[in-house]
């Protein structure tokens, strides 16, 4: 079995930095010699993820992501196919990843294929949330080095937490491709049939009183575990959790223009956080 090479560890480093994604911030506190997995990691979730939100017909974006679904079974039975599954086969021996969250992270992308998602009711939401957000922390914990169940929990509730931001922040652009992942309970609560709806601002309260629960239980894991090894998952929850913030300052009645960090935002993050966890 041929070892992934330094071209096949630029390729996928290319795939993050084209990115722009909040997630690079997180590699900053890993590393170097494991951040090539990582890399890895985003790279499959983006090939995914571009499969998802392409414009092509349902069929095909089913045929590519099942095509994605042989590449991780070949991966598994340790005949990787590509410069992605030759990296994760690496990290899969070196840290023993649980290999069925890449399975798991295809369901997700299948579920956004076959839908839209629209107007779930929250135990789908959750489910939906499981596949396509823990399963990237769980991939991504041996990476950091930990894999005990306390750490687990903590990437149980970030990864909610983290999607959750995600689906308050992309209310816009979510509606401009016929998805709506705001849960039915509440819409029909709140009478809410559409994203222009003046009683928007009440159901985005509600998806935001769950993510803030999610962060503050991610917060007490974490006083409880202990940060060593969970570095680059922390620095993830504080970049989330201050877009959060700002929304949340903003107020729900707004929802333009998608709310995010700066560049300034971003430095001033990670220097901070590097002069405490240093």
């Amino acid at each position: 079995m041929t070892r992934p090479s330094s071209a096949d560890f630029e390729y996928v480093e290319n795939i993050v930095c084209e990115a722009k994604s909040s997630f690079a911030l997180g590699m900053k506190a890993l590393p170097k010699d494991r951040r090539g997995y990582l890399f890895a990691i985003y790279a499959y979730c983006r090939m995914l993820d571009d499969i998802a939100d392409c414009h092509e017909p349902r069929e095909e974006k089913l045929k590519k992501l099942n095509e994605w679904r042989k590449k991780v079974t070949q991966l598994i039975e340790g005949k990787p196919s590509c410069a992605i599954t030759r990296i994760l086969y690496e990290a899969i021996n070196r840290y023993a990843l649980p290999k069925d969250e890449f399975y798991q992270l295809i369901d997700g992308m299948e579920a956004d294929v076959l839908g839209p998602i629209h107007a779930p009711s929250w135990d789908v939401l959750y489910d939906y949330c499981r596949k396509v957000a823990v399963s990237v922390g769980l991939l991504s914990l041996p990476i950091f080095g930990r894999t005990d169940q306390g750490a687990q929990d903590f990437a149980l509730e970030l990864g909610y937490a983290l999607q959750f931001t995600n689906i308050l922040r992309d209310v816009v652009e979510d509606d401009q491709v016929g998805r709506l992942y705001l849960p039915k309970e509440s819409l029909q609560k709140h009478q809410v049939e559409r994203i222009a709806s003046p009683n928007l601002n009440l159901v985005l309260s509600d998806v935001a009183v769950k993510t803030e629960l999610h962060y503050k239980n991610a917060e007490k894991l974490l006083r409880q575990i202990g940060s060593t090894n969970l570095k680059p998952a922390v620095l993830m929850k504080q970049a989330y959790q201050k877009i959060f913030k700002k929304m949340q300052r903003r107020g729900w009645h707004k929802i333009t223009p998608r709310m995010g960090l700066s560049k300034t935002e971003k430095a001033f993050l990670v220097m901070e956080f590097l002069r405490r966890h240093d």
